[in-house]
């Protein structure tokens, strides 16, 4: 009797032993089908996909209008310049600078009794002369009274001149004639090839001047001017030490 109890409770033991082991193999394959049904479908599209953006259009610059000039101007120079209207044309676009956004020169004179503001001691723009090297030493230039300014104000993003931080300005004295008109930098470059040309960064504001029909044209540090028939070429630019004064190729 003792022998057969020990054998049924063996029994008994090897049969929860293997309901366990079956138990436990069903668990790790139910755990393995859900893991299985979890991983995402090769190839298989997800439920919402945001579109692309679009790349922006290339908007054609708009035709510079006359208050939109005017209100460059004073952006400028508050109530110290005005746009002269007795000028036709007065105000010419194009990228002078080479930048990719749209300048604006405009034909300007001092405003009745501000002489004094056109030549403040620290004006928003810079005065130059076309005709007078850029160089240490020479006398500072000044605005005289009823005197006819060629102001280019550089554009600023993709608002060019129009937009409200667009205030980097040339202002330019012995720099009106007539016949006011804009020539594409890389026209100008393509009708010229071969000639000797100066170093233009962007479009070139074409006049008659003195006489002579030539170009105004941006350089980095001001703007020059540029005769086809007198131009020699312009002087070599050197790296020089402080306090070293570069001599003058003869």
């Amino acid at each position: 009797m003792r022998h057969v109890a020990v054998h049924e409770r063996q029994m008994r033991a090897f049969r929860s032993l293997s309901m366990g082991f079956a138990a436990l193999i069903c668990a790790s394959f139910l755990v393995s089908s859900c893991a299985k049904s979890e991983r995402p479908v090769a190839g298989a599209a997800p439920a919402f996909q945001p579109a692309q953006p679009a790349p922006p259009a290339d908007v054609p610059k708009l035709p510079a209008k006359a208050n939109e000039v005017q209100e460059a101007v004073k952006r400028v120079f508050k109530d110290a310049a005005l746009l002269d209207t007795t000028r036709e044309p007065n105000f010419v676009a194009g990228d002078f600078n080479g930048d990719q956004s749209q300048d604006i020169a405009v034909i300007i004179k001092p405003a009745s009794g501000k002489i004094t503001e056109m030549n403040q001691e620290f004006p928003a723009w810079i005065l130059r002369d076309p005709f007078v090297p850029n160089k240490l030493g020479t006398s500072m230039l000044r605005v005289e009274e009823n005197e006819v300014l060629l102001a280019v104000i550089h554009g600023y993003g993709t608002n060019d001149w129009r937009d409200s931080q667009a205030t980097q300005t040339y202002l330019l004295k012995n720099a009106v004639g007539s016949g006011l008109e804009v020539r594409k930098g890389k026209d100008f470059l393509a009708a010229n090839t071969g000639k000797r040309l100066p170093r233009m960064q962007g479009d070139l504001i074409g006049e008659i001047l003195r006489g002579t029909s030539g170009y105004l044209y941006y350089t980095g540090p001001t703007y020059s001017w540029y005769d086809p028939k007198t131009f020699k070429g312009e002087p070599e630019r050197r790296l020089v030490h402080p306090g070293i004064t570069p001599r003058t190729e003869r």
